[in-house]
């Protein structure tokens, strides 16, 4: 349930915090539904649309995904490689556009990451799936 002494958020905000929670803690695991709305609204005795504008402010966070009819999920994190980050190289983060989140794969929310190699070739990823390694003669 939400903490109803906490004016310095918006409800929506602190039911977010709240099932945030509940997925780090494991409570909710990847790939699982999440309770019905009607479900959650019972548990956390808030509106249907301050539930909703909660799952909005997580499925933007890109920590659940959402379907009309269907049941929220919790997200799946795509495994993560190791991508050089070059002397010379810039690094631009930026929305993906419609095509280039239909051909990443990339869900709503999720920037892409954009590496400017010093020779003129541009590579784009999506930040989801990137662990930048930064050589030491770089940094």
């Amino acid at each position: 349930m939400v903490s109803r002494d906490d004016g310095s958020k918006a409800q929506y905000h602190q039911v977010a915090d709240a099932l945030r929670e509940q997925i780090a803690l494991g409570q909710y695991r990847e790939g699982q539904a999440l309770p019905s709305e009607s479900r959650l609204v019972a548990l956390h005795a808030v509106s249907l649309m301050t539930m909703r504008r909660a799952l909005a402010v997580l499925r933007e966070e890109g920590l659940v995904t959402t379907a009309r009819g269907r049941q929220a999920r919790v997200r799946a994190r795509p495994p993560r490689r190791a991508v050089a980050l070059e002397a010379g190289s810039r690094l631009v983060s930026r929305m993906p556009t419609a095509d280039e989140r239909t051909g990443l794969g990339v869900e709503h929310g999720v920037p892409v990451l954009e590496i400017r190699r010093a020779d003129g070739t541009i590579e784009t990823f999506d930040a989801e799936s990137v662990e930048l390694v930064v050589p030491l003669r770089c940094r």
